[in-house]
């Protein structure tokens, strides 16, 4: 009876180490492989993505006579609505008219919130601006194109390249010299004089990455006139 006990109790010793010796390789083997995976996917994570070109995003600069909703959080009473001034102005409830012609709508909302705190009004405005209705925006198109006029600007937009105003007007008349367009500005804008020339043929021609992004932009009430070619 007692070798039988004997042999059992050395037979269960037996498979207890083999228990263990199994789990042990089962630990190893998981832990190797969760290793592996980690690295695999820190690779992933680190590996160098491919540049990815972006146009830059143009922002809208508010103009006169667009018209738009101005409310103050917190204080109905001093929401409005109505259109920018010829000037650029806006007038604000209790502050009076604040110059935001040629800025962003948030620029605009941050300026009439300093507006209100230094005049003492709101200790923290927060202002939302929003735009109902575009102005509408024109330039003119004359000389040496099929349907001189005007020629609508988009919505939205401060300005178009002109070689799309001239396609606007029905595009150049056979006698058009199109490397000497002259741009006449309404209103002066940054980086330039009030007139131009312009090389619209250039700019027509140009391909592949030396072309440029929009060409030579005009802006509301600009006067384009196209030459006459001399033979």
């Amino acid at each position: 009876m007692d070798t039988v006990t004997e042999y059992q109790s050395a037979f269960q010793r037996r498979c207890c180490r083999q228990c263990w010796l199994w789990a042990a390789l089962v630990c190893l083997f998981l832990g190797t492989l969760t290793c592996i995976q980690g690295a695999e996917r820190s690779s992933r994570t680190f590996r160098a993505q491919p540049e990815v070109h972006r146009e830059k995003e143009v922002v809208y600069k508010l103009s006169p006579f667009d018209l738009l909703k101005v409310t103050v959080y917190g204080e109905k009473d001093l929401d409005s609505e109505q259109r920018i001034s010829d000037k650029g102005m806006l007038s604000v409830p209790l502050i009076g008219e604040v110059p935001v012609g040629g800025l962003t709508v948030s620029a605009a909302a941050q300026k009439i919130e300093r507006s209100f705190v230094e005049q003492q009004y709101l200790r923290n405005p927060i202002i939302t601006i929003s735009i109902k209705e575009f102005a509408s925006k024109v330039v003119t198109v004359l000389g040496e194109v099929e349907s001189p006029g005007s020629i609508e600007i988009p919505p939205g937009r401060n300005g178009i390249p002109v070689q799309i105003a001239i396609a606007g007007a029905g595009g150049f008349t056979g006698t058009a010299k199109t490397t000497e367009v002259n741009v006449t500005r309404a209103a002066a804008v940054a980086g330039s004089s009030g007139r131009a020339v312009v090389n619209v043929d250039k700019i027509l021609k140009s391909k592949g990455s030396s072309a440029p992004k929009s060409g030579f932009l005009v802006y509301p009430d600009d006067v384009i006139f196209v030459p006459r070619r001399v033979f």
